[in-house]
């Protein structure tokens, strides 16, 4: 008998790719590659919920720094919670306003900046109460404290803002 080329004499033998199960080298890279894409997205994210309540202070201060330098007018103020001897930490920018009876004549009003690293919780308390940052880099002196819920906020963390818009961390006052 006479075999045709195209069919085996072995048919038990014969390998073709879609009757094995499994992945092939590429297919597993592919989705190695998607999912290291992935992480790199969302790890930074969760590295910059971690950081300590300072080192977000700090961020804080330089994006309202730089906000100040590029010619706005800027001030964080302290809105009070429930503690009257803390609150939450707002940026304001001074903005034009149209005024409603007269469209030719603007006033000026501050209102609140949203910025990529704002200060979360109602833990803080600035001393004074009101800090201005000026177009030149500078910004006037302050305490800023800050203390977990159930912490007195004199035995919480401290920073110094300087009048070049430096922080310095205080030590812990106990």
């Amino acid at each position: 008998m006479r075999t045709s080329p195209t069919t085996s004499p072995r048919r038990g033998l014969s390998v073709s790719s879609a009757s094995r199960p499994g992945f092939t080298l590429i297919e597993v890279m592919l989705v190695v590659g998607i999912m290291g894409m992935m992480a790199v997205m969302v790890l930074p994210k969760g590295f910059f919920s971690l950081e300590p309540p300072l080192r977000e202070l700090q961020r804080s201060v330089t994006e309202v720094t730089d906000l100040a330098l590029d010619g706005y007018s800027v001030r964080l103020r302290m809105e009070p919670a429930e503690r009257s001897d803390r609150g939450y930490i707002l940026v304001e920018a001074l903005t034009k306003v149209e005024d409603r009876f007269d469209p030719s004549k603007y006033g000026l009003e501050w209102k609140p900046v949203q910025i990529r690293h704002p200060l979360k919780g109602a833990e803080w308390r600035l001393e004074p109460e009101i800090v201005y940052f000026y177009s030149d880099g500078t910004c006037t002196p302050a305490r800023i404290l800050r203390a977990d819920p159930g912490v007195r906020i004199t035995e919480g963390e401290s920073a110094l803002l300087t009048v070049t818009g430096f922080l310095f961390e205080e030590n812990n006052r106990s």
